[in-house]
């Protein structure tokens, strides 16, 4: 049943799309799947190994010099907007959290020497960050996670096309040694993909921005100060 599903799916990529190459490089620009998805989808679509994933880390990779000018700057201004508000809070918050986890140690001192020193550390962990193929650690995640650092724009660039290099050769040679199993990968990245979406539609639901925590912690905080004080 898997099997004839996911070929139902690849014919009508095919019907609309024409050429699978064409099929692998949009899936590869779509947030949250990438690479991950379009390189099991181009060898579904009978690609061989060095078409999907060179298809795959062209579609996933094309956007990044785009995604490090204006990601950033476009969900600041969601949070601006009157509808779409608790999406863009909601996005960056989540955006800087990711780039909290990226641990960065500051070089003391303000000199030339210690910049460099600090820049590159930032470049090896936006690397590794993307170099690991996990849900939310791809390229669009990459370059927010760049921006929000402060990165100079050729080391963000380098640091996140080389972590996705890296990602899609892994996520190539589990497809290699899973290979009977090709549409099982689909549909599991699948059903990742939108148990990811679902949990982030709910997540900007109910959203509280940080400011919003901060205060009620406060308030609580002198509720409780208060009522020790009248004891």
């Amino acid at each position: 049943m898997i099997d004839r599903l996911i070929e139902t799916i690849l014919d009508f990529l095919i019907r609309v799309f024409a050429y699978p190459q064409i099929v692998t490089v949009l899936i590869a620009a779509l947030p949250i799947v990438e690479a991950r998805l379009a390189i099991p989808i181009g060898l579904g679509l009978k690609l061989n190994y060095l078409e999907s994933w060179l298809f795959a880390f062209i579609g996933s990779s094309m956007l990044a010099p785009l995604l490090l000018l204006v990601l950033i700057p476009f969900i600041k201004w969601l949070s601006k907007t009157r509808f779409f508000r608790k999406i863009g809070t909601a996005l960056y918050d989540k955006f800087e959290k990711k780039s909290k986890s990226v641990k960065i140690g500051e070089e003391s001192g303000q000199d030339d020497l210690a910049k460099k020193r600090t820049e590159r550390k930032k470049m090896l962990g936006v690397f590794i960050f993307v170099a690991i193929p996990l849900p939310l650690t791809g390229v669009w995640t990459g370059c927010a996670v760049a921006s929000l650092l402060k990165m100079k724009y050729r080391n963000a660039l380098a640091s996140v096309v080389a972590g996705n290099l890296v990602a899609s050769l892994i996520i190539l040679l589990l497809c290699r040694f899973f290979e009977p199993y090709i549409n099982w990968i689909i549909t599991a990245l699948g059903i990742i993909a939108i148990i990811i979406v679902v949990l982030l539609i709910i997540k900007i639901i109910l959203h509280k921005p940080e400011e919003k925590v901060a205060e009620d912690e406060k308030g609580d905080g002198d509720g409780e100060s208060g009522k020790n004080a009248e004891s």
